[in-house]
Order: C-alpha cells, then structure tokens, then sequence
C-alpha cells in the first residue's frame, strides 16, 4: 500500500513537466526558507517566513525574501490572512551592464476555506494581492492579482502526507496569466515541526512557455 501511495506521487511529480521540459534550454530552480507560526489564544496567529530562491540551474540567487503575516481563524474551517512582503529580486542594469537586487513590495490577503471529505483535506485559497517596485525616485505600482488555489492533500497514520495543488493566477486589466502545478509531500517531524518538499512548474497562457521546474525545500515549526 505504500509503495502504491509513493508510485502515486512519483507519477504526480512528472505530470508537472511541460512537454518543453525536452528542450535543451531547461533551467532548474530551487525556493528553500523557513516558515514559523506562532499562535495566540485559539483563533489568532502571527507568520513569519523567508526564502532564498536560486535560479539557472541552482547557479544564481534569483531573489530572496522575507514576510510578516497575522491570521484569524473564525472557525475549524474559515480563515483569513494578512501579509507584508520585503523581497530583493535580481535585475540587469543596462547603464551599468551588471545585475543588480531590485526592491518589491508586496502586500496580499487571503480568505481560506478547509475541509475534509473522505480521506481527503480539500482547500481553497483565495488570494489578492498588490505589488510596489522601488525606482530611483519614487515607488511605482507593479501588478495587481487575484488567485485561486486548490490543494488536495491525503492525511494519514504515516509521518507522510502528499498532496497535488493548482494556482491559477489572474491579472487585473489583462486576464488569465499563468497556472501553478504543484505535487509535494509534507514530512511530519513531531507536533511542532515538518518538512516540505515539492516540485512545480508554472504554466503560461499569455507569453511563451517557460522550461522551468522548481524545487522546493522548507522547513515549518509550529508553536
């Protein structure tokens, strides 16, 4: 049976791979960070998270982040989240000829709705969420989103609980951008602590696609 369960998510993960993954351009990336929660009382919580995140097969440091969140739970199953995000993303200076770390500002919300049925833990995300990038003078508004997200996750008696998502994101005045497919399994450490590992590719319905797979390694502590 498990051995079921693992040729499962194995299958999962290669769903991820464009048919572009083929061509010789292929670039690899890895996101890995920590994410801590820090509950008070029953319903409320504080979130703080980072991440390094490399790029071009694990040869540079793409971006690096770092966010502060608080949440509400109203019940077992209704949630919302606030968040603040600092991140440092690599750009090309034309003038200089050199790259260099471009501020973001990012603010988003979430309203989440969980549940469980069978088996299965079904959850749904929906995300706004608003970006500022810092030029010489001044901050300018960037991109505006809205985003929908379903996660099927499989708890079970085992320390290992995989799940699939979809992210489909969606830009304000313009449309359908991009959709995310993730497989990942999360490793139960004890009460407090798991290990995330998952692999995904972003999906382009505007531009060209990508050949990108990113891999994804994080750390989370609950207390």
């Amino acid at each position: 049976m498990q051995s079921r369960k693992l040729l499962l998510l194995i299958a999962s993960l290669y769903l991820l791979y464009p048919l572009q993954c083929v061509a010789q351009e292929f670039d690899l990336g890895l996101w890995t960070g920590i994410n801590v929660e820090k509950k008070f009382k029953k319903s409320f919580a504080v979130h703080l998270n980072t991440q390094l995140r490399l790029g071009e097969n694990l040869s540079v440091t793409r971006s690096y982040l770092g966010e502060l969140g608080v949440s509400y739970a109203f019940n077992k199953h209704w949630e919302i989240t606030g968040y603040y995000r600092y991140t440092g993303r690599r750009k090309f200076n034309e003038e200089i000829l050199d790259h260099y770390y471009r501020t973001y500002h990012r603010f988003y919300a979430d309203v989440s709705y969980d549940r469980k049925i069978w088996k299965l833990k079904l959850d749904y995300r929906l995300r706004y969420q608003h970006q500022f990038r810092d030029d010489d003078t001044s901050m300018e508004a960037d991109d505006s989103y809205l985003r929908n997200k379903l996660e099927i996750s499989y708890p079970n008696k085992t320390r290992l609980v995989p799940y699939l998502s979809t992210d489909i994101f969606y830009q304000l005045g313009t449309g359908f951008e991009q959709m995310r497919n993730k497989a990942g399994v999360e490793i139960i450490l004890d009460r407090h602590q798991r290990i995330d590992f998952y692999g995904f590719t972003d999906y382009q319905l505007i531009d060209m696609q990508k050949n990108q797979l990113i891999l994804g390694l994080m750390y989370k502590v609950k207390f």
